[in-house]
Parts: structure tokens; sequence; C-alpha cells
């Protein structure tokens, strides 16, 4: 690839499915109405939750395995496509099966076929995805952007038509499998064709053997990810889901530039760690910090004076407690935000062994605070279980980077975010006044959205972000 290169496309393909399903939940959420969303919502986790062992994280390994084996990929392709075909198939299947059954303990009896089709919703995932991460592990980014972005033309077009022709949730999700199923066969095909070869058990045993680990990773994450909303259309029906769920998007779509400022450390911090050492990755990890901490102070001071306004202005007064629980999730927001260096920097210090099991002991508190909570509180239980697993999730990542050696970023970060802190409070006093005199929806975000531009703007020239270059060749450019 060129261009912007394999980092820029990957930023652009992360924030591909933040936007579709903002769009989702901005179009569909007021004309399907909190039940019918809440089904919807429902029949998405599961199909997330089945995905778990019909991937069985043989699509990362088998990018892994092709990236190794560069000179002769086809063996490998066809090892992880038939890995991938004996997990996915018997999933989608016993998932048909279980239609009934989950639909009568979601609260939804009377929706079995949005059930049954989220097999469909798996099989499709499925070939997408690894179909996709094939094209990465080939170093065809803009291949793999240009996939992700038919996916997305043909999701928008499927909310539009069944907006607008006034079609119900299964037709939605139906036509949400297909917009993943047509690009994904389709750059399966094409991989299939350029890389010819054949598979072999070795080669099976050897994609069996790195996707193991990463499944478990994987369960790890989704558990933490989604559980909330399985345990609260159990227990509150799917009302309550739709409610969270949407208060969940777009908290979700905030996070965009943190989740961008994820992909744009990762390789950097494995240079500088490389290049120099621990003394090297501070300087990185400080960086990120800093401008982690400056997004989520603008971010939260713009937020928390309208937020409740603007959910119930975008969705519809039917959503009036998803805005409160968009208040109550801020707080997830800014800690989610601010630890965006962890992740990368234990991947650079080759801790991934160790993320990974933060990640089990995150969702698994997650988990028993759930199922504590979410039976009495309901979606406040859900918020404050979804904090409580990230700080926990926060604490040990510090607690491994300082182990290795990585003090001081958050203290020197947190200083250097100091200007942003004092811009955010000023746009937050802004809002509040405008809010207190009567302003409406529209005209709240659309001075929300200049303040924080502004802000943004100014903040950025006066001091530019500073993650390509090491500690060296910034004092080599000291006066």
């Amino acid at each position: 690839s060129s261009g912007l290169g394999g980092l820029g496309w990957n930023a652009i393909s992360a924030a591909l499915p933040l936007v579709a399903s903002l769009v989702v939940s901005l179009v569909l959420a007021p004309w399907f109405g909190d039940r019918q969303f809440g089904i919807y919502f429902l029949a998405m986790t599961v199909a997330t939750f089945a995905l778990i062992p019909a991937k069985f994280g043989i699509h990362v390994a088998t990018s892994r395995l092709l990236s190794e084996n560069e000179d002769e990929p086809g063996p490998w392709l066809r090892a992880g496509l038939l890995a991938r075909t004996a997990f996915t198939l018997p999933t989608a299947a016993l998932l048909v099966l279980l239609a009934p059954f989950l639909a009568e303990h979601l609260g939804s009896p009377d929706q079995d076929a949005a059930f049954a089709l989220a097999a469909a919703v798996v099989v499709s995932t499925s070939v997408f995805e690894f179909a996709t991460e094939s094209l990465v592990g080939l170093h065809a980014f803009r291949a793999q952007v240009a996939a992700r972005m038919a996916a997305l033309a043909l999701r928008l077009g499927a909310v539009f038509l069944v907006r607008f022709g006034g079609y119900s949730v299964v037709v939605f999700l139906a036509a949400h499998a297909l917009a993943f199923l047509l690009p994904g066969l389709l750059a399966l095909g094409v991989l299939l064709y350029r890389c010819p070869g054949r598979p072999t058990v070795a080669g099976i045993r050897r994609t069996m053997s790195v996707a193991t680990p990463m499944a478990f990773a994987s369960a790890s994450f989704l558990i933490y990810s989604h559980t909330d909303r399985l345990m609260l259309g159990w227990m509150h029906g799917p009302e309550l889901v739709a409610q969270f769920g949407v208060a969940r998007n777009v908290i979700d779509a905030a996070l965009f530039p943190a989740v961008a400022l994820t992909w744009s450390l990762r390789p950097g911090m494995v240079r500088a760690l490389r290049e120099g050492g621990v003394n090297g990755l501070r300087p990185g990890l400080r960086e990120g910090t800093r401008l982690s901490l400056g997004y989520v102070f603008l971010a939260v001071a713009l937020f928390a004076p309208i937020g409740d306004r603007l959910l119930t202005g975008l969705f519809g007064s039917e959503y009036r407690d998803a805005g409160l629980y968009f208040l109550a999730l801020l707080p997830a927001l800014a800690l989610r935000g601010a630890t965006t260096v962890i992740f990368p920097g234990m991947v650079a210090l080759d801790r991934q062994a160790a993320y990974g099991r933060l990640m089990g002991l995150t969702a698994a508190a997650n988990f028993v605070m759930n199922l504590a909570l979410i039976p009495r509180f309901g979606a406040w239980g859900a918020t404050a279980s979804t904090f409580v697993a990230l700080l926990a999730l926060s604490i040990g990542g510090v607690r491994h980077l300082r182990a290795d050696g990585c003090t001081g970023f958050i203290r020197n970060g947190l200083v250097g975010a100091l200007p942003a802190l004092a811009a955010g409070i000023a746009c937050s006093l802004v809002l509040s006044v405008a809010r207190a005199r009567g302003m409406d929806w529209i005209g709240l975000f659309a001075l929300a959205a200049l303040l924080g531009l502004s802000s943004a703007g100014f903040l950025l020239r006066r001091n530019p972000p500073r993650l390509g270059t090491t500690q060296a060749e910034r004092s080599s450019d000291a006066p």
C-alpha cells in the first residue's frame, strides 16, 4: 500500500464500524421504537457471543501466518478457511435451533425469526472478517478498506431502505447479513484465485495453535462488552436494552479519537522501545497520555451540560432515559479515553499475555457485578459495573507499565493537558449558560461543535502532537 500507508488505512478501517453503528441508531431507533430496537440489539448481541466459537481467533491467526509466509500464502489461507468453516457452520446451526429458547428468555417470545437470523449474521460476519483480516496479513490495506467501505455502503443502504420502506427488524437483520456477506465473498474469492495452493494438516494444526490463545482473549473482551445487554434483556426486557444500547452506541462513537490514537501509538512505541529501550518508550507514553487526557477533558466538558438534551433531540422523546444513561456513562468514557496508552504500551513491552489476563479478570469482575446489580438497579447497575471494571483494568495496566520501568508518564501527561482542562471548563460554562437561557438542542449541538473544534484547533497549534519522534530526535532539535 502507498499513500496513507498501513497505519492510516487501519485507522480509517477502525472508524467505519463506529460510524455505521451510530447511523443505525440515529435512523432506526426512532422508527422501530424502544421495544423493536431492543430486539435488534439483543439479536446482534446473541450473534456477537456466538461469534466467539464461530471465529475462534482463526481470522487473526491466519492474518499473522500470511504475513509470515508471504512467498507462499495459498496453503495458509486455505488451512485457515477450512478451520474457520469447521467452527462457523455448526455454531450457526446450533443458533437456529436455540432461537425459540432465546426469544422466550430474552423477553421477545414472538420474535423467533429475529434470533434465527442471528445465525445469518454469524456466517456473514465470519466470512467478512476472515477475508478482510487475510487482506491485512498480505498488506493489502487499501483493499481491506475498500471491502469495509462496500459493507458500510450496503449496510447504510439497508438502513434507509428499512426506514423509508417501512420494513421490520427481521428484514433489517437479513439485509445486515447480506451487506457483509457479499463483499466478504468477493474479497475471499479474489484471494483464493490469486493465492493458489493446497492446505496441509500441519498448516491447520499451526493455525489452531496460534488461534487458541487469541480466541480466549477475544472472548474476555466480548464478555466484558456485551454481557450487560444480555442480562438487561433477560431480567428487564428489550425496552431497557434499547435505552442503554443507544447511550452506549453514542459513547462508543465518541471514543473514536481514542481508538485512532491507539492505532497511531502502537507502531511508534514498538520502534521506540527497539531503538531506545524503556527510556525511549517514555516520551511516547507521556505524549499519548497528554493527547488522550486533552481529548477527555474537552469531550466530557462538552457533553456533560447538554448530553441528555442531545440524545432526546437526536432519537426522540421516547429515549429520554437513554440521555440520562449517557450522562452516567461519561465517567467510563473519560476513563477509557484517558488510558489509551495502556494497550499499545504493553504490546510494545511484549506483555500481551499479561494484558490478556487483565482482560479476563476485567470480564469476570464485570460479569459478577452485572449479576449482582442489574436485577435490582437495571441499566444503572450496568453503568456502575462498566466503570468499576474499566477502573480495575486501568489500575492493573498502569501497574504493569510501572513495573517495567515506565514511570512518570501520567503526571507529565496531566501537566501537559492542563490547557485542555481550562478550555473544557470554559466551554462547559458557555454551554450551561446557553441551556439555561432556553437554547434548543440544535443550537446547543452547533455551539458545542463550534467550541470543540475551535478549542481543539487552538490547543493543537499551540502544542502539536509529537508521536513519530524519539527522545533523541527531540533533543537534537532543542536550542
